[in-house]
């Protein structure tokens, strides 16, 4: 598994979010900046993405995933 895969996996339910990944071997780093986050605590848009990489993080493909998911707003205070 690759950045592209783990983008391809997510942008079905994520359809029009800005998503970036890069890995290191099997350790991941994802951005997903989406307003479906909005009103959502960490924890629960963390719980989204985790949803969807937890058959990766299962299988062995990711070992860890650092996810980083903001609403269009914070992502623009950040820059």
């Amino acid at each position: 598994m690759n950045a592209d895969d783990l983008i391809t996996a997510l942008r079905p339910h994520f359809p029009n979010a800005e998503i970036q990944a890069v890995n290191n071997g099997n350790k991941f780093e994802v951005l997903i900046v989406d307003d479906s986050f909005d009103g959502k605590r960490l924890v629960q848009r963390q719980q989204a993405v985790y949803a969807i990489a937890n058959p990766f993080i299962q299988s062995g493909a990711i070992h860890a995933l650092s996810i980083h998911a903001l609403t269009p707003s914070e992502y623009a205070e950040r820059k």
